[in-house]
């Protein structure tokens, strides 16, 4: 990040929203649950956008992320035995922030599927989504100096 910065003291900073789309891209591909009754599956087929700030910083040696992003992304909803399309909807996230683990969840077009996406289909996004901070602190703050 920096070729001079003594013991470190200076703040610096990293753009890290490139590697942000590729990393949801990546770990929310192709995301699948099976409802409980075994009817029906949600799938993720597509993140739409990640748009925002997302960044890693080093202050006094210390790496620091902060990030508030929107997310939005394309979920079907399959009958469990033919795989016929049963709706398609969008899941957004407008506010995904660096301090808070609880974050508003906007739900569209999912009609009658809308409970089983909230409740059987969400808490595997959004366990995916708490791995995000750990996961982007550790890729980058490798670029910080010692």
């Amino acid at each position: 990040m920096v070729v001079l910065n003594p013991n470190n003291w200076h703040w610096v900073g990293k753009n890290t929203l490139p590697w942000t789309r590729e990393y949801f891209e990546r770990t929310l591909a192709d995301l699948e649950v099976v409802s409980a009754d075994g009817k029906h599956r949600v799938v993720l087929t597509e993140v739409t956008e990640v748009s925002g700030d997302s960044n890693v910083s080093q202050r006094k040696g210390k790496p620091i992320c902060y990030f508030d992003l929107l997310l939005s992304m394309s979920v079907k909803v399959l009958e469990g035995e033919t795989g016929e399309e049963l709706t398609v909807g969008v899941l957004n996230i407008p506010e995904f922030m660096h301090d808070e683990t609880d974050f508003e969840t906007q739900y569209r077009d999912f009609k009658e599927f809308e409970p089983l996406v909230r409740q059987q289909f969400y808490p595997k996004v959004h366990e995916i989504l708490l791995q995000y901070q750990p996961t982007l602190i550790e890729e980058h703050s490798r670029d910080l100096q010692d």
